[in-house]
């Protein structure tokens, strides 16, 4: 078997992409092509796993000798936490995860790198965080660890809204606890001017669905960031081009946090720039 150019053998490591479903993933067109450059034996196959069968798997995963780590995705950033023998500072305040390896006695180790990505993809664009204003549509996995990573970088305020408003006011209550001197409030659905709007919801990931928020908070801004994972413009992205937007997709969002997955991994860590070079993005 032959993935991009890499002849699989029997010396061959894996790492898990472990999520449900899997169609959209794009890690594995990054990582795989980065593993040949470095001249790794080494590969990232989807693995689509339900909820229910996460554990199993987990447990599965641990008793393979070439077992390389995991990179985790919806729905299991949360769960996974219950799989993990050592966790992260930041996958404890965020209780999140989105990558995890072993160490030598074969135990878990999870860190989460989506807020690094959002953070590194933003000084991308010349914009920095710092005294900034954000308002982040969604409470999840991905919301919670992106707000905490940029209330650590110095903004000015922030506004959390999930459908959930109880999801909200708990993520709300936990970043004012680390950091007492942010302003933190669930969003009252009708304050505009905000700087930076981050969508940390799935609404994106199919073309039927609608804009997280009305136009008119997205036509205020000055940058729209929108995790969802797609190789096409979403609605939400394409609002925001029209409005001449500055414009932070999801894959450049995954692509800024490649390079602190390979030093994760302990490979080298290759610049943001070379990514985009041998991936075409």
């Amino acid at each position: 078997m032959v993935i991009s150019n890499h002849i699989i053998s029997g010396k061959t490591k894996f790492i898990a992409h472990i999520g449900f479903p899997t169609y959209s993933f794009t890690a594995p067109k990054i990582l795989n092509p980065c593993f040949k450059l470095l001249n790794k034996d080494l590969i990232v196959i989807p693995m689509a796993c339900k909820n229910e069968n996460l554990k199993q798997l987990i447990e599965g995963l641990r008793n393979l000798e070439n077992f390389f780590g995991a990179l985790i995705t919806m729905p299991h950033k949360q769960a996974i936490l219950s799989y993990l023998h050592y966790k992260s500072p930041l996958v404890e305040q965020s209780a999140s995860c989105n990558i995890l390896k072993l160490n030598k006695s074969r135990e878990t180790i999870g860190e989460i790198f989506d807020g690094i990505g959002v953070f590194k993809a933003i000084c991308e664009k010349n914009v920095l965080p710092s005294n900034k204003s954000i308002l982040l549509i969604g409470a999840g996995g991905v919301g919670s660890a992106t707000a905490f990573y940029l209330a650590s970088k110095g903004i000015s305020k922030l506004a959390i809204f999930d459908l959930d408003l109880l999801k909200s006011s708990k993520l709300c209550s936990k970043i004012r606890h680390v950091f007492p001197n942010l302003e933190v409030d669930v969003w009252n659905s009708e304050e505009v001017g905000w700087d930076i709007m981050i969508n940390a919801t799935p609404l994106g990931m199919y073309k039927a669905d609608n804009l997280p928020v009305a136009k008119r908070f997205i036509n205020s801004v000055e940058v729209v960031i929108d995790l969802v994972l797609s190789t096409t413009d979403t609605y939400l992205v394409k609002t925001a081009k029209e409005n001449k937007t500055k414009v932070v997709s999801g894959i450049d969002v995954l692509v800024a946090q490649i390079p602190e997955m390979l030093e994760f991994f302990g490979l080298e860590k290759l610049s943001i720039n070379k990514i985009k070079a041998i991936c075409n993005f």
